[in-house]
């Protein structure tokens, strides 16, 4: 009998053996070869699933989007208030696991590297665009009115610039120094003072 494959669970190997190979290497290391070796396979493996590496940086796109989605929904469910649902989501912006830092290596690799197609590449805009929208929405009641674009800029620049120092440079930038400067920047913008605020007179 021939033996049964789940050609979904195959393909999301093929994926994460892709990303291992983009976190460690770059675009510059990513063939089927190495994709092959790191799953401890041959290369028509492969590209009996995806024949293009094109076709293959598409899958990789979308599951790392569709992972981002599930990752903030399910931050958002765990959190009582604006300000943790905020802080959970500044630690997710930043690299502090292991596999955070390669996922963060490979968008990296994915967007400086002109790999991504228009469409791909629209979607990493968008998914920014999401990410602003939702730093928007938990610092509404955290900041007035009117310095709600200006913190959402602050915090947005700000991770960014975390996540590429850690990628540039891990060794200088453990879990511990990374939280830290997300502390400061939340009570330098006053937003833990904010919320102290609101929940003393919530409870008069």
């Amino acid at each position: 009998m021939p033996r049964h494959v789940d050609h979904e669970s195959r393909k999301r190997d093929i994926v994460n053996a892709t990303l291992q190979v983009l976190g460690e290497s770059g675009t510059r290391g990513l063939s089927f070869r190495a994709v092959a070796k790191q799953m401890g396979g041959s290369t028509t493996m492969i590209t009996h699933y995806f024949p293009t590496q094109t076709e293959l940086l598409d899958e990789v796109t979308v599951q790392v989007l569709a992972g981002w989605n599930a990752d903030i929904q399910a931050l958002d469910a765990a959190s009582d208030t604006s300000l943790e649902r905020l802080r959970s989501l500044l630690r997710w912006l930043v690299p502090l696991t292991d596999v955070g830092l390669r996922d963060e290596q490979v968008r990296i690799h994915l967007i400086a590297g002109q790999l991504l197609g228009d469409e791909n590449r629209a979607t990493f805009n968008a998914m920014d665009q999401t990410i602003r929208t939702l730093l928007r929405s938990h610092v509404a009641d955290l900041a007035p009115e009117s310095e709600v674009e200006r913190v959402v800029e602050l915090l947005r620049v700000t991770t960014n610039g975390v996540a590429l120092s850690v990628v540039e440079n891990p060794q200088q930038w453990p879990a511990a120094r990374q939280l830290a400067i997300l502390d400061w920047l939340v009570e330098s913008l006053g937003l833990a003072g904010t919320t102290s605020v609101s929940r003393s007179v919530a409870a008069q």
